[in-house]
């Protein structure tokens, strides 16, 4: 008998019919004598709708009451797949983050989990009963309701596989798995069968959409194997676990992020460092910082994002710049950034964009390019040909 949680995404429950299918499949691994805890995303779109229900009425809405708006897709996905399990004679209950006891920050619509507490959890568990639980959502200390940020379902599931030591954690998706190239810039693009917890993390960060980054954080922190499944098609999926070299100098994958904005300013006197602070004070997250000099600095920043880092620089820089619509093209495989071939063929690959390419940044394991998105698609299908990940 194993343990697993298994959480399906809004397109996966997107209709009642959809889970009842999804329902069906959970049914069968109970009455093949697993334990099953499920994890739910809102239904379909449901949350982009109360999004834009919210900007109708105003264009900057308060973040506490998007939270309230928010969390109530999940209890209706859960309230209704509960009703699905019992009507297939498994009896469930369902139960939102907070009644599960999901301790997390107080920042609305990005908070981060604390802990899990999880008592009903596991008294319903221990009656034979299997919890249904919403996603993406917490109480924070001071007993207010919380998101965990787009994709923040992935995270709900793999911290209670983590609070229950599981012995898996399944995220059902509209997708076969992790491939290794983005299959709607490369349709033809191959799935990966096994990857480690840094390399699908650092996928994660720079633009893979399948697992939230703070999912795989905790999966590798509580060595929780992450099973990444269509709910639609049969097939094993991508296993995601603490497993190394598994393509040893070779690039498993290629990740791009759009929706990027480059800022080049010439920092005045001493104030790098306290311009820096002032960042970290506002929370603003940098993707990219490039050092051209002790004076010239980049930063690629998301493009929404852009207008509140303006108001930070003002005091800091007199000589400033914007490049809209920036890519980072990342190229990620275990010891790539220390092959000699590997940078050739990926220089190679680049050197025509020559004079739009704006940096590049390095680790032990990937290797990503600054450049426009007008020659993102072009880079991606040419080096997905070059390292053979496509079929």
């Amino acid at each position: 008998m194993s343990l697993i949680v298994k959480k399906f995404g809004g397109t996966s429950l997107a209709t009642c019919d959809l889970i009842k299918h999804v329902a069906k499949k959970v049914a069968s691994d109970i009455k093949a004598g697993n334990k099953v805890v499920v994890v739910v995303s809102a239904m379909g779109k449901m949350t982009n709708e109360f999004i834009s229900m919210a900007k109708s009425l105003t264009t900057a809405p308060d973040q506490r009451e998007m939270d309230m708006l928010l969390t109530a897709g999940e209890r209706i996905s859960m309230s209704l797949f509960s009703m699905a399990l019992n009507s297939l004679d498994v009896k469930a209950y369902s139960f939102t983050g907070s009644q599960v006891g999901i301790i997390t920050t107080s920042t609305h619509t990005d908070a981060k989990i604390i802990t899990v507490k999880g008592e009903r959890l596991l008294e319903a568990l221990s009656n034979g009963i299997t919890p249904i639980i919403a996603g993406f959502q917490g109480v924070s200390s001071t007993k207010e309701i919380t998101t965990l940020g787009r994709g923040g379902s992935d995270t709900t599931a793999v911290a209670i596989a983590a609070f229950l030591k599981a012995d898996l954690c399944e995220i059902y998706t509209d997708v076969d798995g992790v491939y290794r190239v983005d299959p709607r810039i490369v349709p033809e693009s191959k799935i990966i069968d096994k990857i480690p917890y840094e390399q699908m993390l650092l996928m994660s960060y720079l633009g893979s959409e399948v697992l939230h980054p703070r999912s795989v954080e905790i999966a590798k922190k509580y060595n929780i194997p992450i099973v990444v499944k269509s709910s639609f098609n049969e097939g094993e999926g991508t296993m995601v676990t603490n497993i190394e070299n598994i393509e040893s100098t070779k690039v498993n994958s290629i990740s791009a992020k759009d929706d990027l904005a480059l800022v080049n300013m010439k920092i005045q006197d001493m104030g790098l460092v306290k311009l820096l602070n002032e960042i970290n004070e506002k929370d603003l997250k940098i993707e990219l910082f490039i050092t051209k000099s002790a004076e010239n600095i980049s930063l690629v920043i998301s493009q929404d994002k852009v207008n509140e880092l303006l108001s930070l620089v003002e005091n800091f820089s007199n000589s400033l710049s914007i490049s809209s619509d920036i890519s980072l093209i990342s190229f990620i495989g275990e010891g790539i950034a220390e092959d000699k071939i590997i940078i050739k063929t990926i220089i190679d690959i680049v050197s025509k964009y020559d004079k739009d390419v704006f940096g590049i940044f390095t680790n032990k394991i990937s290797y990503t390019i600054v450049t426009k998105k007008a020659y993102k698609e072009k880079i991606v299908k040419e080096a997905g040909k070059k390292f053979e990940l496509t079929k």
